[in-house]
């Protein structure tokens, strides 16, 4: 028997239908169970009951609870699956949070529709996603009716937007279907700053605004690490009101966490703010003023003002790093800060808007100048120089582009202070959160001493399906001829797993160098930034033989089931630069206390980054395939033992590349 109750959240009412049938959701993960009914493809996993089991535990007793769950578990189902369930029991509101888009889309396109068919009065689910996706109508026409467009081709393409505005129901860049510059899509989407909210003629049909209505009406909302952070932050309510979140991708909760109550102030930035008013060349919003002749020319007069000052600040600022440095740790502010001439350009804006007859031009003009407004005042937070909370850095990245970074060195106190108390549970989880089987390290990142810990092992046979192989035979890193004897090992292994092989590297520097001592045969050589990442992932996955040379961000959250990727190479272990500021701040806080800040942070975060990269191999239970680490450190030196450890206990560990060689032949010819 179904039956319905209505419940208000704010002003909002959710309905749920509920089915006292599941009364525990763990039932649904047992052998013969449900699952496999709609599910023809799925296989029992005790790892995935045990963790549905202690998350519904969590919830139904509003504790706290942190879980690490091995590639295969298939943790999404058993967070969901008991967060459904509970949130149809008690008509409370649960927030599901990840690290990346990717994720997110997995969630509410794959994940979600199978959890409605275990469960079929679920309520309604939403994926919200950070302002600047969503596309603002009242932007794009506006500038398409002042033609207000660097070039032909960008106003072809903001008609054919237009034309896409009119068919989508969404309205979000993720579902463009074509390429985009980056550069228009920034002038044409939703800008909180110049939002005109209630009096613009398109907010009944606003993207942004639909969107954040159906979140109100969702009784599970997914979003991502930044804008859960957002919300927490914002004056107005960003996001609805949630009892309990889950936390995917836990790992990287203090990077987005940095981020966000950090500080960034960009050159290049503010150069694209001066030249969306008023360009050195091309069209900008002063054009739409070109009646008003004495307007054009002063706003012309303070916008050079401006610029010259920023100019010359930042290159001031350039000249403490000297001509090779890319970044410098500050331990006296800076002077000559140009948050005047931000703040009288900001005020001639507004000026400029009062006194305007056209809305569209006004409310550009007043989110132009609240930009403003805002660089100024982060400026001035900069130059505060919070030594014991914060660390404060110069970088240089490209040609005439200098950031001022600000970013916090203690975030756990910041989650126990703002995040944790605002739930009944907080769930964490990800396929690495221990580091030699302890979550110390992680515990005392993320403030977790109120948690209850759990470590799931991965279902899939390592001891049979995978093999690691560590180079003791060439140099260490620091040696000059690290590169070029790296480079003949990648030559001979490649050979050996014909392509089909991820590489990945440490820094771009890295990468460039070995690739160019690496000669292409008949495989494709495909290289980050030289594509789109989806692009270039699905290129990868098409050609079978193909090599990818990656670095950064490919450690993490990429899936290339089957036979493309068969051989995984790890240049060298991954610590972070010795000159990080942030790294270097937090050493010098733990040396203060007497603690060993290599052992106690820079090789666990290496480690953790490492399991991240080693878990881009084995994807599903058919996956074979060999790790080659080209960094013998993990067996010479003491710390190495830390890397080892972290990596599944059953997993076969060679020095002899001809035991690679076999292990190959017998992955493409299993009967041998």
């Amino acid at each position: 028997m179904l039956f319905m109750i209505l419940t208000r959240h704010s002003s909002v009412t959710i309905t749920y239908l509920m089915n006292p049938i599941i009364t525990d959701p763990t039932s649904l993960f047992r052998p013969g169970s449900r699952l496999g009914q709609v599910l023809p493809t799925y296989e029992y996993r005790p790892q995935q009951e045990e963790m549905a089991s202690h998350v519904w535990h969590a919830l139904t007793t509003g504790s706290n609870l942190a879980i690490e769950a091995g590639t295969g578990i298939g943790k999404s189902l058993a967070y969901l699956v008991p967060a459904v369930t509970w949130v149809i029991k008690t008509r409370k509101r649960v927030a599901v949070s990840t690290y990346t888009r990717l994720l997110q889309s997995q969630l509410i396109n794959q994940d979600i529709p199978l959890v409605r068919k275990l469960i079929p009065d679920l309520p309604k689910v939403a994926v919200a996603y950070g302002q600047e996706n969503y596309l603002c109508r009242f932007r794009l026409r506006s500038r398409l009716a002042r033609g207000l467009f660097d070039t032909r081709q960008e106003a072809a393409t903001a008609s054919r937007l237009l034309d896409w505005a009119e068919t989508t129901t969404q309205g979000i860049l993720l579902n463009y279907p074509h390429p985009l510059p980056a550069k228009l899509w920034h002038r044409i989407c939703r800008d909180p700053t110049t939002c005109r909210r209630n009096d613009c003629p398109y907010f009944s049909d606003c993207f942004y605004y639909r969107a954040r209505r159906n979140w109100e009406k969702s009784a599970m909302l997914i979003v991502n690490h930044s804008l859960f952070f957002a919300g927490l932050a914002a004056e107005t309510e960003l996001l609805p009101k949630m009892d309990a979140v889950i936390f995917d991708e836990a790992n990287r909760l203090e990077d987005a966490c940095v981020r966000h109550f950090g500080i960034r102030v960009s050159q290049r930035r503010l150069s694209q703010i001066l030249d969306y008013i008023c360009p050195v060349a091309g069209r900008g919003l002063i054009h739409a003023l070109a009646h008003q002749a004495g307007i054009v020319e002063n706003i012309e007069k303070e916008v050079g003002f401006c610029r010259n000052e920023l100019l010359n600040f930042f290159q001031e600022t350039e000249s403490l790093l000297g001509p090779d440095a890319i970044r410098l740790r500050l331990k006296q502010p800076l002077q000559a800060v140009p948050v005047s001439a931000l703040n009288r350009l900001s005020a001639s804006l507004n000026k400029t808007a009062r006194d305007a007859d056209d809305e569209h031009l006004a409310s550009e003009l007043k989110g132009t100048a609240r930009k403003l407004e805002d660089t100024a005042n982060s400026l001035t937070e900069f130059m505060d120089l919070d030594t014991e909370n914060a660390v404060q850095w110069v970088e240089r990245t490209g040609a005439n582009n200098i950031n001022l970074i600000s970013a916090p060195l203690d975030i756990a106190h910041k989650l126990k202070e703002l995040v944790y108390p605002g739930f009944t549970s907080t769930i964490m989880t990800s396929a690495t959160l221990t580091v030699a089987d302890e979550f110390g390290f992680i515990s005392s990142r993320l403030g977790l001493d109120q948690f209850k810990t759990l470590q799931l092992d991965s279902p899939f046979d390592h001891g049979h399906n995978s093999l690691l192989f560590v180079a003791n035979k060439i140099p260490p890193p620091n040696h000059p001829d690290f590169n070029q004897a790296g480079a003949k090992l990648i030559q001979r292994i490649l050979k050996a797993s014909h392509g089909r092989a991820l590489v990945l590297f440490t820094s771009y520097d890295m990468m460039n160098r070995v690739r160019n001592l690496i000669p292409q045969h008949s495989y494709t050589h495909l290289y980050q930034g030289e594509l789109p990442v989806a692009q270039l992932l699905q290129q990868f996955r098409n050609d079978t033989h193909s090599v990818l040379f990656a670095t950064q961000s490919f450690w993490q959250g990429i899936d290339v089931p089957g036979e493309s990727l068969t051989c995984l190479i790890i240049c060298r272990l991954p610590f972070e630069v010795p000159d990080d500021p942030r790294l270097t701040a937090i050493a010098e806080q733990l040396r203060k206390q007497r603690i060993d800040p290599f052992n106690t942070y820079q090789v666990p975060t290496a480690v953790l980054r490492f399991r991240q990269g080693f878990g881009r191999l084995i994807r599903t239970k058919k996956d074979r395939g060999v790790v080659c680490v080209l960094d013998r450190r993990i067996l010479d030196r003491g710390y190495g033992n830390s890397f080892l450890k972290s990596l599944p206990k059953e997993l076969p560990l060679t020095t002899s590349f001809n035991q690679v060689v076999r292990f190959l032949r017998k992955v493409d010819n299993p009967d041998i």
